[in-house]
């Protein structure tokens, strides 16, 4: 799980502060301050790659192994050096406007492609990829799909990703609910989550049933759309997604805006045993596909099922998000066809699979997800599922799409804190990026 879809992180705030003082250097190329090993250094007969990643832990250890294969088949070609900006996403913006970049970059979410291709961040790949017979025919159409604009492949992902809740039938049954029979609409869900949640006489929480997030997610599956194509016109304000937010803030609300911050400042790390759902802190949570492997390594003794986005009257079912981390050849690169020799690497049906299934991510390639190895788990079956259903979305194709992201997540933040009301918040939102929006639009005229 190179990027997280579900929930708002520190890597979220990253890409909120990132883009607005990066994208204006990406535009004017601006210089900055260079950053140490970030450029290409080419010895007489050897191309040597720096290679960023946004996957740490035992993902970086997986993938990792993945390119000690690429450098044994190509030893005394090109090396590939990998190294982990986990935490640190503005590097990469910083890197790439500044004219310093590495030589391929991973750690770059699938919805700020648009938005740095049409800043001129990223070279595309076409040529290259036409040149390696890559058709798109292998992959999901809809992947395939989201990695082109104004008529160029801008990248590929290896990796990609379903939004579901994860749910402890243990802890339904120890407070009566049916584990076999989990909430599939959201007033189920309401009724569910509040019978979970405990509290102590203090007030204090102890448990929650779950705390939603990810407006993004959520909007879509109460029947929203943030964008129409047809008139160009941002549509964060539209009603279902107001109240998507409003929903979401009233589960905090009821809980205790202070209360609900303390609880979430007393979470264990997200990649151990102390995840808060491990933990018995959470009975539900808001994960991808990829939550299999973290329940295999942290808490295997832990049964963990896993529900598409319970919805209400109005809503989709079966609604999911996709996305992941699409690794690119950022401009600047002096060698392309070396960079481009390793993400075709990768991109190996093989390769792919061996990786994904190590990670528990779903391939791209419809023949590597389709593998009995992955098809036999039931929940990430249901991930494949969502992936190919009929209310299965990316990210708009915008170049300001990196920038609703970043406001929308102020504008939960806001509102989730207590700070701001729905309407109010979402309606700045949608002035504020669709001018950004009208004066890029202009701008590339």
């Amino acid at each position: 799980m190179e990027s997280n879809p579900i929930k708002l992180t520190r890597r979220d705030l990253l890409r909120a502060t990132g883009l607005a003082g990066v994208g204006a250097a990406l535009t004017a190329c601006v210089p900055v301050a260079p950053l140490p090993a970030a450029t290409d250094a080419s010895a007489p007969e050897q191309a040597f790659l720096n290679y960023w990643t946004g996957w740490s832990g035992f993902e970086f250890d997986a993938l990792q192994a993945q390119v000690d294969r690429f450098n044994e088949e190509n030893d005394g070609a090109i090396y590939a050096n990998m190294s982990t900006v986990f935490g640190q996403y503005d590097k990469v913006l910083t890197a790439i406007a500044g004219g310093n970049p590495p030589a391929v970059v991973s750690a770059v979410w699938q919805h700020q492609l648009v938005s740095m291709a049409a800043r001129d961040g990223f070279q595309p790949v076409t040529a290259l990829a036409q040149g390696a017979g890559l058709t798109g025919a292998e992959y999901f159409p809809q992947l395939w799909d989201a990695w082109h604009w104004n008529g160029d492949l801008w990248g590929v992902m290896i990796t990609s990703n379903s939004n579901v809740v994860a749910y402890r039938p243990d802890l339904f049954a120890e407070v009566g609910l049916d584990p076999d029979a989990p909430p599939t609409r959201i007033d189920e869900l309401d009724a569910a989550s509040m019978a979970l949640e405990v509290v102590d006489d203090a007030g204090a929480i102890q448990r929650v049933g779950l705390l939603p997030a990810s407006l993004y997610w959520w909007g879509r599956v109460f029947g929203g759309q943030f964008y129409d194509e047809s008139n160009g016109q941002i549509t964060a304000d539209a009603d279902p997604i107001v109240d998507a937010l409003a929903w979401m803030a009233a589960y905090r609300a009821r809980l205790g805006t202070d209360q609900t911050a303390t609880f979430l400042s007393g979470f264990g790390d997200y990649m151990s045993t102390q995840n808060p759902l491990f933990a018995g802190k959470e009975a539900m949570k808001q994960v991808g596909e990829w939550f299999i492997q973290f329940n295999n390594r942290f808490a295997p003794e832990l049964e963990i099922r896993m529900i598409p986005a319970p919805y209400p009257s109005g809503g989709r079912p079966n609604c999911s998000n996709f996305g992941g981390s699409v690794f690119t050849i950022p401009a600047g690169v002096m060698n392309p066809d070396a960079s481009w020799a390793l993400i075709s690497f990768l991109s190996q049906e093989e390769i792919m699979a061996e990786f994904c299934f190590n990670i528990f991510n779903i391939p791209p390639k419809v023949g590597a997800a389709q593998q009995a190895r992955f098809m036999d788990e039931p929940r990430f079956a249901l991930a494949v599922e969502l992936l190919n259903g009929e209310n299965a979305f990316g990210p708009d194709k915008i170049p300001v799409n990196d920038f609703l992201f970043s406001r929308l997540g102020e504008a939960e933040t806001s509102v989730l804190n207590g700070q701001g009301e729905p309407r109010e918040m979402l309606q700045r939102v949608t002035s504020e990026v669709q001018q950004e929006l009208d004066r890029t639009m202009a701008r590339m005229a």
